[in-house]
């Protein structure tokens, strides 16, 4: 019995097409093992690590990439509220401009449009001290570029709690999925530190060491094999 991959069931266009194998089966078939690890159900979920490059790849700036990957992830089951989670949880790693992109994606691909909130803002009571306390609770110590942020621009580190308390705490996409793919956002972006950061996230939420891997994983179709490298550092950093 053959040990290769199915090149015809899984999420890679440039698979599926043969194009790769046509210059090189070989390479198609190394690159087809690791899109098997990403694209199929294992230790997470086929539907999130599409979520997962979906988010990686506008983030990188992939359009095409990113409604691929969405649209996997909705025909593989994905809810349309887990998806808006995943792009404000993008919008605190990145910033407004890449959630507009990821959110305008998810308008076409569910072909839904947010409607209008429901009532007034409530009255969110954070001050300075409240803020420390919370990430003291979550680091065992305040780290140093919260002191700064507290000591310079409070206001900002009442903001920065809300958002984060929400984002991984509070989403409507899974604690565990918001720490996921924040650790295939960092590993795109060659960012061990915040690897590090989320997979100490992800085992808090109670993800395996397996789960932290495919997720690192997803990485590679979105921004190649470098990635894993960065990804592992920030992996084994965390670890007791």
């Amino acid at each position: 019995m053959s040990q290769n991959a199915d090149h015809t069931t899984l999420g890679s266009p440039v698979l599926r097409s043969g194009e790769i194998a046509a210059v090189s089966p070989k390479f198609a078939e190394g690159y087809a093992r690791i899109r098997e690890v990403c694209d199929t159900d294992g230790a997470c979920e086929a539907r999130f690590k599409a979520l997962y490059m979906a988010c990686a790849s506008a983030v990188k700036g992939h359009a095409d990439m990113t409604r691929h990957e969405l649209s996997r992830s909705r025909d593989l089951g994905l809810v349309v509220s887990d998806a808006r989670g995943a792009a404000l949880t993008v919008l605190i790693s990145r910033g407004e401009g890449v959630y507009s992109t990821l959110a305008a994606a998810i308008d076409e691909v569910f072909d839904e449009t947010i409607g209008e909130p429901v009532g007034e803002v409530p009255d969110f009571a954070v001050d300075e001290q409240a803020a420390r306390d919370y990430f003291a609770s979550v680091f065992e110590t305040v780290p140093g570029y919260v002191e700064l942020m507290a000591d310079e621009a409070s206001r900002a580190l009442e903001g920065y709690v809300l958002m984060r308390q929400w984002s991984l705490a509070e989403n409507t996409l899974a604690a565990e999925h918001s720490e996921l793919l924040l650790c295939t956002i960092n590993a795109a972006e060659f960012s061990s530190r915040f690897i590090n950061v989320h997979a100490n996230g992800a085992r808090r939420a109670g993800c395996s060491e397996a789960q932290i891997v495919e997720a690192v994983l997803c990485a590679v179709p979105v921004a190649g094999l470098a990635t894993w490298l960065t990804g592992a550092d920030g992996i084994m950093e965390g670890r007791t």
